[in-house]
C-alpha cells in the first residue's frame, strides 16, 4: 500500500489489515484482521 517492502512486523500487519480492506466478505476481512492482531501479539 505504501509502495515498499515491508520491513518490520507492523509494515506486514498493516499490510495484512490492508488487504482486508479490499474484501467484499465480511467474514473474510475478520479472518484477516484476526490474524494480523496474533502476529502482532505474538511480536509483543
Amino acid at each position: 500500500e505504501e509502495g515498499r517492502k515491508p520491513e518490520s512486523v507492523f509494515d506486514f500487519v498493516q499490510g495484512i489489515t490492508a488487504l482486508a480492506r479490499t474484501k467484499a466478505n465480511q467474514d473474510t476481512r475478520l479472518d484477516l484482521e484476526e490474524k494480523a492482531r496474533r502476529l502482532m501479539e505474538r511480536a509483543s
